[in-house]
C-alpha cells in the first residue's frame, strides 16, 4: 500500500497508452490478469473484458478487485491459456509472494517458492469473437497462447 500511496498505480503510463486500443463496442482480453490492474482500469473503455488468471490466490484477488470496483462487464476465468499440447493440468512455478512472475516454464535463475497445478485451455476453446484489444503477460508462454488462439484472432481481426 505504501508503494501505491507514494508512486500511484503500477504501469500507469502503459495502461494510459493502452486506452487508445480499447473500444466500447469491442471485447478486451486480459491474459495473465494477475490481480486485475488492466481489467479494472480499462473495463469502462470496452464492451466486455475476459480476465484469465490460473493461480488460485491471485485469481481470488482478481475477483475481489473486480467486485469491489463494481465492474459489471468483466468475466474472471480461473484458467491459464496455452497451445493444444499444453491443454489440461500443468505445473505453475510460483516465484513471488504476490503471484507475479509465475510461469509454466521454470528458469534456473529464479528461486521457486512453490508449485501449483493449474488448468490450461486454448483461447480458441472459448469461442470468443469481436476482440478489439489483447493484453498478455504470461511469462514466456506467449508463443503457446498465440498458437492456441489462431482461430480467435482470425475471427476477430481478419
Amino acid at each position: 500500500m505504501n508503494y501505491y500511496r507514494e508512486n500511484g498505480l503500477c504501469e500507469k503510463d502503459l495502461i494510459e497508452w493502452s486506452k487508445q486500443f480499447c473500444r466500447t463496442d469491442k471485447t478486451m482480453l486480459d491474459i495473465g490478469a494477475h490481480t486485475g490492474t488492466y481489467t479494472i482500469s480499462l473495463a469502462e473503455y470496452c464492451s466486455h473484458v475476459y480476465a484469465f488468471e490460473p493461480q488460485k490466490m491471485t485469481f481470488y484477488a482478481l475477483c475481489g478487485g473486480v467486485a469491489l470496483s463494481n465492474i459489471r462487464n468483466a468475466t474472471c476465468i480461473p484458467v491459464g491459456l496455452g497451445s493444444e499440447d499444453q491443454v489440461g493440468p500443468q505445473t505453475l512455478h510460483i516465484i513471488s509472494v504476490d503471484g507475479g512472475g509465475s510461469s509454466l516454464q521454470m528458469s534456473s535463475e529464479e528461486t521457486l517458492l512453490e508449485k501449483e497445478t493449474v488448468k490450461i485451455r486454448t483461447l480458441d476453446s472459448f469461442g470468443l469473437t469481436n476482440i478489439g484489444f489483447i493484453k498478455m503477460d504470461v511469462e514466456n508462454n506467449e508463443f503457446h497462447v498465440l498458437k492456441g488462439a489462431l482461430q480467435t484472432l482470425e475471427n476477430s481481426f481478419f
